[in-house]
């Protein structure tokens, strides 16, 4: 038994489809098929039940996948530390990051500038996508790491606590009184609403929301973009929702109306999402580490911002 039939195994365990695992680990779905048949005779026990409806793991193979997801973390680990010994002090290499597009409108144009300069030997590449989206492009070894969702179960993904934001309401006109005033959403009026679809972690967020009757708009239209929501919502007199980051630079300057949703509480939780079986490398924990520092500059920016027109409405 080599680590690649393991890592073949653990694909097909997580995916429940030869299809989709072949997919994943990037081989003919028949060689792969072959390979977990020659592991079963290797083993001397069936590792999946096949039926019309897919793949499910016997008693056996739920115990063989304990023992095996440990196994690939620790061989994965352990190259990945020679290299970097290899490698000395130098960051270097090919990396490619996921990012949400509230990020990615929010604080990434000043934080690849630094990080461009800062390792000129990094070949870096940026796949903007919703975070749920990402989660998946991990999953499937498109991505070396992300800032995304929580993943799926049956997913053997690390998944850092990373970012914790919370939404507000965007306008191009007043709706709720001054610029930067906490809002419930219970107290709006029937709004014009731009929403991502449901399959995005912010638009299935907006939609228990809407189900429960905690908000009430009088038109919906569903946006997957978030620089072509606030376009439309500068220019009418529909609103939408976003995570606080994605509004650094518009709370700053001021362009838009913002106000911070007080109620209902609503959080938008990211994660540093990788596979264990592709250990971060120096180039992707300096990316991370740069972009943590930013999204806590963006946080307190914010709250300093929050904090002065609060400050500022109660003067008056």
């Amino acid at each position: 038994m080599d680590m690649r039939v393991l890592n073949y195994f653990i694909a097909v365990y997580e995916e429940r489809s030869f299809t989709k695992a072949s997919e994943r680990a990037h081989v003919v779905q028949s060689a792969l098929s072959m390979q977990i048949r020659n592991l079963e005779d290797e083993l001397g026990s069936q590792l999946f039940d096949r039926n019309p409806r897919g793949l499910e793991p016997t008693v056996t193979g739920n115990r063989f996948y304990e023992l095996a997801v440990p196994i690939a973390r620790s061989m994965a680990a352990a190259k990945q530390e020679v290299v970097d010994l290899a490698q000395g002090n130098k960051v270097a290499g090919s990396i490619k990051i996921g990012l949400p597009p509230s990020v990615c409108h929010g604080i990434v144009g000043e934080l690849l500038c630094d990080y461009a300069t800062r390792y000129p030997n990094v070949e870096l590449s940026i796949v903007e996508a919703y975070s749920r989206h990402l989660t998946e492009q991990v999953q499937q070894g498109l991505l070396d790491a992300a800032l995304g969702a929580m993943p799926a179960d049956r997913s053997s993904l690390i998944y850092e606590p990373a970012f914790i934001d919370h939404f507000v309401l965007v306008s191009g006109a007043p709706v709720f009184g001054d610029n930067l005033t906490p809002c419930d959403l219970h107290g709006l009026r029937p709004l014009k609403l731009i929403m991502p679809s449901e399959q995005h972690l912010i638009g299935s967020t907006i939609q228990e929301l809407i189900k429960s009757g905690q908000m009430v708009p009088d038109r919906v239209m569903r946006v997957d973009g978030v620089v072509s929501s606030l376009a439309f919502a500068r220019q009418s007199d529909w609103v939408c929702i976003f995570p606080a980051v994605a509004l650094t630079r518009e709370i700053a300057t001021r362009k838009l109306f913002i106000y911070p949703i007080s109620r209902p509480a609503l959080r938008f939780d990211l994660y540093r999402v990788h596979d264990p079986r592709r250990p971060l490398n120096m180039a992707i924990r300096a990316f991370f580490d740069m972009l943590d520092l930013s999204l806590k500059r963006a946080e307190q920016s914010r709250e300093m911002a929050f904090r002065l027109a609060g400050s500022t409405a109660s003067a008056s």
